[in-house]
């Protein structure tokens, strides 16, 4: 029954491809000998073998390909005490040349792949009898000439007699005495000894031995006498030669001998690692992958493909195939040459598969329950030679089938997979549907799990009886009467014979009167089961497109986000940058406008400085009022509790009252209070940007800008009590920053008309302290500057009188 089951699933096709993706004949044969697993343990160890080898073939560093010659023979005469030849030692140093490679490799690499470094242990470095066979024996296989001084000395013995006969020859070819002896101008060897061609009718002219005579016996090749004592020279130096070799080779044969048992073990583990690859490169080109096994009887198959198809066709429709929690039985039902024989077999092949460490072509979330038995019943079981009809056929499997389950325990501990094409077919229909369905039951009882093709209507409504059984069909296109291969879980699907014959061509005719003879019960649940995979499909394909429109939906209220972050970024960039030009220009046009008070001032003419005074300072408040905001402003009323910006300050702060009937407000700005007029502020929207933070405005939305705080209630500075106009703090910031700061704040004073400007930096270092004061004393603005007093914040508060 197990053979039977591997023919009709193919396995043999499988593993034929498999074979031919090793390297030797050697992993060749590991190929065709799989082992199946016997416990979950060592099938999830092979899966991750194989993983670990697809990751070296593809990642930066692969191991060498692994192609070694079959030496076992060789090795069997060297443990008898042959002598092996050079090409037979050569072979040997391959292979142990590859074991000191792989070797070196695991050393190197092993901690990443911990499976192939375990199957590798056994491996040994006998790289110093590799250098002693290579130190002897070359690449081709020959005798080194330096593989011991006698036969070095030999050999040149040898050449040297050999260069000395053929200058004789030469000079003999040359001479006037042969020039009508010789058949042509050359020499020859036979036997090992050198000869001339002589003419067969002069032969007797010249004086040696004859050694051999052409196929026409035109030319006699004849060793002269004078020749013969050095040509046997050159004979026995040959025979020293190969004495010394012999002598190698059987030393050489005798250190091999010593370790044949280690070759033996490094042969076999470079078989296994080979086989391991060819495992690996089919499942690189099959797209496989590595799933979870289980011994739940839990089959949930994603996007899965024949392999047989996946290695000669390019596309193949994917479909998954799930079997789980109480089903014990998929009934699949569908057109002829619709897939449904094809699903079967891969259900049965990934079976197999994971029990030899072969990765499915189906997706990794993918999980395969861990079968001791798989049983198949598909094709024709006929047999004529032994009168066995097809029907007659099936029933035998089944009895077989029957027997091996019955036999292997109780129900709870069987582990079998079933699979059967056309169950209860090649017979009456009603009795072999009946028939069909008391099989299935009984399977089900004895605790297989169950996969069977039909195309009888009682075996579609099966599951509605037993909750152990789900229904699964191959569904047929009714627009271009042709089936799709693709697989609908959950519902039965239509024969369709008559459409497909319609569509191949039978006469019209025939169909409608087939159509007539067809009872109408089994014509309507037919047309029922027709409709339920339309609509499933339908539903299917809608589902679809909802998901990718929503996915569309989704990418593209990203890119508005995206956008519309980037649009007020770049809104709120460019508004500070021309706010910034607008005050450098405005501070520019006040200095200008101070210069000329003073000059006034000088000219002691008070009235109409205050003139002047009060026009600057209405123009001032104009211009401010027209400075562009870096704020988003509404125009909602504003609360008590609202965050507001003072115009002419560019300060953000809290409102602390309601702006009802009042002619100045009060605002919170830090720990100090600023009262200015309800027309002066303007609602601030708190952003990623510009938030108050202990009474400091953000700066670019990382730090945070100097406090300003401006008493607008009061007309001067008051130094008796430490209270001034202008209050500039620039304590932990950069130095540039707290320059660009500190000349700001001296426009804004100068804007503002203040008298005195506190700049808070603190002691540190010093350094912002005498960057602060050297600025003071280059500056044409201000008139003084001092130390603030103890009550002030000492030598960390620089006070500056302005002009």
């Amino acid at each position: 029954m197990v053979q039977h089951t591997e023919q009709v699933l193919e396995w043999p096709v499988l593993i034929d491809c498999l074979a031919k993706e090793a390297s030797s004949s050697l992993g060749e044969g590991c190929c065709r000998t799989l082992a199946f697993a016997s416990d979950l343990h060592s099938a999830v160890i092979q899966q991750q073998e194989t993983s670990e080898m697809v990751h070296i073939l593809q990642g930066p560093h692969p191991l060498p390909s692994l192609v070694f010659p079959d030496i076992r023979n060789v090795l069997a005469r060297a443990q008898k005490e042959g002598i092996l030849e050079g090409p037979e030692l050569r072979d040997i140093s391959l292979v142990l040349g590859l074991g000191h490679t792989i070797k070196e490799y695991l050393q190197i690499h092993g901690s990443t792949f911990p499976k192939i470094r375990t199957r590798s242990l056994n491996l040994q470095d006998l790289i110093w009898v590799k250098q002693t066979i290579d130190s002897c024996i070359d690449l081709n296989g020959q005798l080194r000439e330096s593989a011991s001084p006698e036969l070095y000395q030999l050999v040149r013995k040898s050449q040297g007699l050999r260069q000395t006969i053929r200058r004789r020859l030469e000079t003999i070819l040359a001479s006037q005495e042969y020039e009508d002896l010789l058949q042509g101008q050359y020499f020859a060897e036979r036997e090992n000894r050198y000869v001339i061609p002589i003419k067969a009718e002069r032969q007797q002219a010249v004086n040696g031995i004859v050694h051999d005579i052409s196929s026409s016996g035109a030319t006699v090749f004849v060793e002269p006498r004078h020749l013969v004592e050095l040509n046997n020279s050159i004979k026995f130096v040959d025979l020293e030669v190969a004495q010394e070799e012999r002598h190698l080779l059987q030393d050489l044969s005798s250190r091999v001998a010593e370790h044949v048992s280690a070759i033996h073990g490094n042969l076999s583990c470079l078989a296994d690692l080979d086989c391991l690859m060819a495992k690996a490169r089919l499942s690189i080109k099959t797209h496989g992958s590595p799933i979870l096994l289980n011994q739940e009887h839990c089959i949930d198959l994603q996007q899965a493909r024949h392999p047989l198809l996946a290695l000669t066709k390019e596309q193949v429709i994917p479909n998954s195939i799930r079997i789980e929690d109480e089903t014990k039985v998929l009934i699949i039902s569908g057109p002829n040459a619709g897939g449904k024989t094809v699903s079967l077999k891969l259900v049965g092949l990934f079976a197999m598969m994971v029990k030899v460490g072969l990765h499915p072509t189906c997706g990794p979330d993918s999980k395969m329950a861990l079968f001791e038995q798989v049983y198949a019943d598909i094709g024709d079981s006929q047999d004529l030679s032994n009168d066995v009809s097809s029907f007659s056929g099936h029933i035998l499997n089944m009895i077989a089938l029957l027997k091996n389950v019955e036999s292997s325990g109780e129900p709870t501990n069987r582990d079998a997979l079933v699979l059967l094409d056309e169950v209860g077919s090649s017979t009456d229909p009603i009795e072999g549907a009946a028939l069909a369905e008391a099989l299935l039951t009984r399977l089900c009882e004895l605790g297989c799990t169950i996969v069977a093709t039909t195309h009888y209507p009682s075996l579609k409504t099966l599951p509605f009886r037993n909750p152990h059984v789900r229904n699964a069909s191959q569904e047929f296109d009714m627009v271009t009467l042709a089936p799709t291969y693709r697989l609908i879980d959950g519902i039965p699907g239509g024969s369709s014979a008559l459409d497909i014959a319609e569509r191949l061509g039978l006469d019209s005719t025939i169909i409608q009167s087939a159509k007539s003879l067809i009872r109408g019960q089994d014509f309507d649940l037919d047309a029922i089961f027709r409709t339920l995979q339309n609509t499933h499909t339908r539903l299917e394909r809608e589902c679809e497109q909802a998901q990718y429109l929503r996915q569309e939906a989704q990418r593209l209220l990203e890119e508005a986000q995206v956008t519309r972050n980037q649009l007020k970024a770049q809104e709120q960039e460019d508004r500070q940058r021309y706010r910034k030009q607008w005050q450098q220009e405005f501070s520019k046009a006040q200095r200008h406008l101070n210069q000329i008070v003073n000059d006034l001032k000088k000219d002691k003419t008070l009235l109409k400085v205050k003139s002047i005074q009060q026009t600057i300072g209405t123009l001032n408040q104009e211009i401010l009022s027209h400075l562009p905001n870096n704020q988003w402003v509404s125009s909602e009323p504003l609360h008590e509790g609202d965050l507001v910006e003072i115009n002419a300050l560019g300060t953000i702060g809290v409102l602390q009252e309601s702006l009802e009937g009042k002619r100045q407000v009060s605002i919170r700005v830090g720990t100090r209070t600023i009262k200015t007029a309800p027309s002066a502020i303007r609602r601030a929207i708190p952003s990623s940007d510009n938030k108050p933070l202990s009474g400091q405005q953000q700066l670019s939305g990382r730090r945070a800008l100097p406090t300003i705080s401006t008493e607008l209630g009061s007309p001067a500075s008051n130094q008796e009590t430490g209270l001034y106009q202008q209050e500039l703090v620039i304590r932990g910031f950069r130095f540039d920053d707290a320059m660009e700061m500190t000349l700001a704040a001296l426009d804004h004073a100068l804007v503002t008309q203040a008298k005195y400007l506190k700049v808070i930096h603190g002691q540190g270092s010093g350094a912002l302290k005498t960057g602060i004061r050297t600025l003071c004393q280059s500056s044409p603005y201000i008139q003084s500057f001092r130390a603030g007093d103890p009550s002030e914040g000492g030598d960390g508060v620089t006070v500056i009188e302005l002009r």
